[in-house]
């Protein structure tokens, strides 16, 4: 909130329910100002914003058509990696059967609460979730509604304790060994090393595109992400690149490769590819990779746990940690930040026993 004058007049500038008023007090005197801005706010608080016939066509739009319309009137003002957000953020949404057939003025708490819970049935983290109703938020505030949900939303806590562990060096030989013995673990076990070896995540795997992967300068563009900070483009060493260069032979002898094609494909019944189209999971080959190493309840995610942690082992810097994985959850470089301090401490202890001499004269 704020007070200025126009001419001996005092306005107040304030934002109410999302949405920003600049009306005048009526009066001169600065010592009544303060409590005429508190009953303005008051007053605004239990009225709707006026609305506007741009607001009200948007509010009467299904949310797919909304979603579509939102980001066509912001795409000029935002970046491409923000617009690519909200599309990737939205998917849910639109294929939520709490929201999908409701035009957005029809949108009632109960129904983001009925998403919230779909999305917590389906195993989803209450950060994914909160990000995603962000998104309806931006919606329904743009259309004037979300006035109607200041008191009642609430966002998801997130009290479940950190999960994921690093997994150790015997296991990651382990784990590749295996994944190599089969042909039809080949995709699993390349999206595995750019996942352990390269820190990206299952969404930016999924995403790549041969014109992403530039094996010459040993780099790669990350287009799809799941954060604005997730766009990057990390280094690949040697493990990659081998990794990346057996996949595009194999892929070569069966079909030519376009810069457009998906690094890893769609894969369907009968053995059927179209490189045009993303893979949606290698869950399955994923876990029998796992049951036959032996490594039962390793998750795909625990990647960034492995990869993290051993860069800040080795004295890596936050930001060059960043640079290479991504966005890192503040609660998360806060344990690996632990991590770097305890591995420092066990490298002074490997350092004691050295004394030089001159110790030893100066304390007899």
């Amino acid at each position: 909130m704020a007070l200025y004058k126009r001419g001996n007049v005092y306005w107040a500038d304030v934002i109410v329910n999302g949405i920003r008023y600049r009306e005048s007090l009526g009066t001169s005197d600065g010592r009544k100002a303060p409590g005429l801005e508190r009953e303005l706010v008051i007053r605004l608080q239990n009225r709707a914003p006026d609305p506007t016939p741009k607001s009200k066509q948007l509010g009467a739009l299904c949310l797919a058509e909304a979603i579509d319309a939102y980001i066509s009137l912001r795409a000029p003002q935002v970046s491409k990696r923000m617009v690519d957000y909200w599309r990737e953020q939205s998917r849910p949404l639109i294929k939520s059967a709490a929201l999908r057939s409701l035009p957005l003025k029809k949108i009632r708490s109960i129904h983001i609460g009925a998403y919230q819970a779909e999305r917590l049935a389906q195993g989803r983290a209450p950060k994914t979730i909160n990000g995603e109703v962000s998104v309806l938020r931006q919606l329904l505030k743009q259309a004037k509604l979300w006035y109607q949900f200041v008191d009642e939303y609430k966002p998801i806590r997130n009290t479940r304790p950190p999960v994921g562990r690093a997994l150790t060096s015997d296991e990651l030989d382990t784990l590749f060994k295996i994944a190599r013995t089969r042909s039809d673990w080949t995709y699993a076990c390349t999206a595995a090393t750019l996942a352990f070896f390269c820190g990206m995540r299952a969404c930016e795997i999924k995403g790549l595109q041969w014109k992403d992967i530039d094996l010459e300068n040993a780099t790669l563009h990350i287009r799809r992400y799941k954060t604005p900070a997730g766009w990057r483009s990390p280094s690949l060493n040697n493990v990659c690149l081998s990794a990346l260069a057996d996949l595009r032979q194999s892929v070569s002898d069966f079909i030519p490769i376009h810069p457009d094609h998906y690094v890893f494909p769609w894969h369907g019944r009968q053995q059927m590819i179209d490189p045009t189209k993303p893979m949606t999971s290698w869950r399955s080959a994923w876990r029998s990779i796992l049951k036959a190493a032996g490594l039962q309840g390793v998750r795909f995610h625990d990647d960034r746990h492995t990869v993290v942690t051993t860069l800040a082992e080795n004295g890596i810097p936050d930001w060059v940690i960043q640079a290479q994985v991504g966005h890192v959850d503040p609660q998360m470089m806060k344990t690996y930040s632990h991590i770097r301090r305890e591995a420092l401490k066990n490298a002074a202890l490997v350092l004691e026993p050295i004394k030089p001499k001159i110790l030893d004269e100066t304390e007899t």
